[in-house]
């Protein structure tokens, strides 16, 4: 009797883990739910990427003395990165389309990437711990209540939203890397704007595939149409001089999928396009999962 009961509780027990491990999968694979915004933000502001990164910003880098113009610039960069990924999470509660909660959690990383250089400069971070769509930029502060209104009209609106953040993002980096000669931030700002150029390829994919359009705003028109009609940018200045390792593969909604792989010896599980990390220790490893930026 004894060991029907025991060998019933040792089924139980599989089956849950079993059911939790599927379950664990299908979230990474369908994207994370970002109602609890902590869960993103846990998830990126501590992966190996950007702590590697944090630490080769600080290592391979000089510190050089900053502008008054650059300190602004990282700044203000850090809050519309955190206005980017405000939106999308709001728009992907809104629509429940997986494009907007994957383009979150990069925006995440690019949050993270740009407080690196906030912390090696000693600046005060802007972002600190205010929730979702609080910002200490007045503009930013509008520009989020204008955005996640008309994001919220149809699907349509919700992809030409995406389309003007990164067209927008596209500019503010453009701009700020022609004025700028610290050598770290000019890294950073490449690396950001290099994933705002393929968010724009993956919005101006979904907006193509419903029949919809969007024209540039910010950036020329010239501009728009030699990032949109050209491929999904693969790897990372950055990450090869830092000698990091990230997973490859096809990411989903034109490159922002957001697997990646271990710095190790590990391998990314469930085989997904969502945020699935891969583990490892020990050098090089890479992530099974598919997703580039």
């Amino acid at each position: 009797m004894k060991k029907q009961i025991l060998k019933s509780m040792m089924l139980s027990t599989l089956l849950i883990s079993t059911v939790f491990f599927f379950t664990q999968c299908e979230s990474e694979v369908n994207g994370t739910s970002p109602e609890d915004l902590s869960v993103i933000e846990n998830r990126d502001a501590a992966t190996d990427v950007t702590a590697d990164q944090c630490a080769c910003l600080k290592e391979q880098f000089p510190v050089e003395a900053l502008s008054e113009a650059e300190a602004q610039a990282l700044t203000f960069m850090r809050e519309e990165e955190k206005l980017a990924r405000d939106v999308y999470l709001y728009l992907y509660n809104r629509w429940e389309t997986r494009i907007f909660s994957n383009i979150a959690q990069s925006e995440q990383r690019h949050m993270a990437s740009v407080l690196c250089l906030i912390e090696k400069y000693e600046l005060q971070d802007p972002v600190g711990s205010n929730p979702a769509g609080v910002f200490q930029n007045e503009n930013l502060q509008a520009l989020y209540t204008t955005l996640t209104e008309t994001g919220s009209e149809s699907l349509e609106a919700a992809f030409i939203v995406g389309a003007t953040i990164e067209d927008l993002d596209i500019n503010d980096l453009n701009m700020e890397i022609a004025a700028a000669d610290n050598e770290d931030l000019i890294a950073v700002f490449n690396e950001l704007n290099r994933g705002s150029r393929n968010h724009l390829r993956g919005f101006m994919k979904n907006l193509t595939n419903i029949g919809a359009t969007y024209a540039p705003q910010y950036i020329s028109a010239e501009l728009f149409e030699e990032i949109t009609s050209s491929e999904t940018e693969r790897g990372s200045d950055l990450n090869a001089i830092c000698g990091i390792q990230t997973g490859n593969g096809n990411g989903t909604c034109g490159g922002t999928g957001q697997q990646q792989g271990g710095n190790g010896n590990g391998s990314g599980t469930c085989d997904g396009t969502g945020g699935q990390q891969g583990n490892g220790n020990n050098g090089g490893g890479k992530g099974n999962g598919k997703g580039g930026h």
